[in-house]
């Protein structure tokens, strides 16, 4: 207990002088936070002081699932607090209504099908001894997914959260990160030796009637008991029901990963049946996100990074493969999303923000990595390649979009000054 203390506080400390200097220099504290912990892991401080790294880090001294568990819990409080600022109405009655299943689907399939193909390509050279089908299938897997919760905070940072945009991308996020669970389900099973089509198909079914049990069981339920529990002195909901709501959206997690699903898909489940009271969310705010934010994300977005080792990139051969790999997903992700938010009538604006949201990869991307890790699927060497594709596709997301901001801002200064200039006339 007593190193885990020393853990936590190191952690929180690199964590949030990162997060200030990646603020500094115009990006999103989670990437800093991110890179936080590849500086306490074994690339950087294992480097400077392996002894320092042992005593902290160390398989001896690390309690794993402690720290694990921890960031497990903010990244479901997080994504219950984004859900509960969703703007879905911005969705409803428009003629691009569809946005986010057709970004989904382009935004999905094609860094999918150029990931598989590099994989295919790649393997002779860089993972000669990795089982064939899993290899190549997983490298599409890895360029195809996107964050929710690297996006979740970058989209609060910036103040976006009830933008069309950030809504579209968010809610296209979420759908291709559930078919990217399953298809890592798949991947993993083919890997083994035991894939099973009845299983995808009731993993499926189950999470069909988890939806429908808490859109139409749930959700009456609990206005019910939010317009009854609130104290008689204020509109805010009381110490109690506030409990209720935590125990409840740890249970809907806890459900979802039960499935076969991730833990954040049933938190964000939970926010879609309690957002639209704004007492609610206020209350949120006020008693629970500061020490999500100061003290789970970090750990979350940390505890990624520690354990990963970038001393394997070193040959200019990897470095090729790597930019490879990069340039793929860049042009797949950005590319295909972009399509379809365009073919979907989003305008050229909004679309190219879409695209910049799902480039973004970060945090899942890390876990799915992971997982082929301890799957023997990739090769470390490939591990280490695909995390550094990550931390770039990721940082490079929110200096494109307040580049687009500033650059729209004085476009529309333009025309403003156009316009006087006309009517002066």
């Amino acid at each position: 207990m007593q190193i885990f203390l020393v853990q936590l506080s190191v952690i929180i400390l690199a964590a949030f002088i990162c997060g200030t200097a990646a603020e500094k220099l115009g990006q999103s504290r989670v990437v800093g936070e991110i890179a936080a912990g590849l500086l306490l892991g074994p690339s950087v401080l294992g480097a400077i002081d392996i002894h320092a790294y042992d005593f902290l880090f160390g398989s001896a001294s690390m309690p794993a699932s402690a720290l694990s568990q921890l960031g497990e819990l903010g990244l479901v409080l997080l994504m219950f607090q984004l859900g509960l600022h969703l703007d879905l109405k911005s969705l409803q009655g428009r003629r691009q209504a569809n946005a986010p299943l057709l970004v989904a689907l382009l935004g999905m399939l094609i860094p999918f099908a150029l990931g598989c193909a590099i994989g295919a390509i790649s393997r002779p050279w860089i993972a000669p001894h990795a089982e064939a089908v899993g290899y190549v299938l997983f490298c599409g897997l890895a360029l195809s997914i996107s964050a929710v919760p690297v996006m979740a905070r970058i989209v609060m940072d910036l103040r976006m959260a009830d933008s069309y945009p950030a809504t579209v991308a968010l809610a296209s996020a979420t759908l291709t990160d559930i078919l990217g669970w399953l298809l890592l389900a798949v991947i993993a099973a083919f890997a083994a030796g035991t894939y099973s089509f009845s299983r995808t198909l009731h993993d499926l079914a189950l999470l069909a009637v988890f939806v429908a049990f808490s859109l139409l069981l749930a959700k009456p339920l609990w206005r019910s008991v939010l317009s009854r529990g609130k104290t008689t002195e204020a509109s805010a909901p009381s110490a109690g029901i506030l409990a209720c709501v935590a125990c409840y959206v740890l249970l809907s997690s806890w459900v979802t990963a039960a499935i076969g699903f991730h833990s954040a898909f049933g938190a964000l489940m939970a926010a879609l049946v309690l957002r639209g009271h704004a007492d609610l969310a206020q209350a949120w705010r006020r008693q629970v996100t500061g020490f999500v934010e100061l003290v789970l994300m970090p750990v979350f977005f940390a505890y990624a990074g520690i354990h990963v080792s970038l001393g394997s990139v070193q040959s200019p051969d990897f470095w090729q493969w790597f930019l490879l790999f990069l340039a793929a997903a860049i042009l797949g992700k950005f590319g295909g999303s972009y399509l379809g938010a365009r073919w979907s009538g989003i305008p050229h604006r909004d679309a190219r923000i879409i695209g910049a949201l799902m480039n973004t990869r970060g945090l899942m991307e890390l876990i799915v990595l992971t997982i082929g890790l301890q799957l023997g699927i990739l090769p470390v060497s490939v591990y280490s390649m695909l995390v550094l594709m990550a931390l770039v596709t990721t940082a490079m997301t929110v200096p494109l979009l307040r580049f687009w901001r500033r650059q729209d801002k004085v476009l529309a200064g333009g025309r403003k000054a156009n316009g006087a200039d006309q009517m002066s006339t």
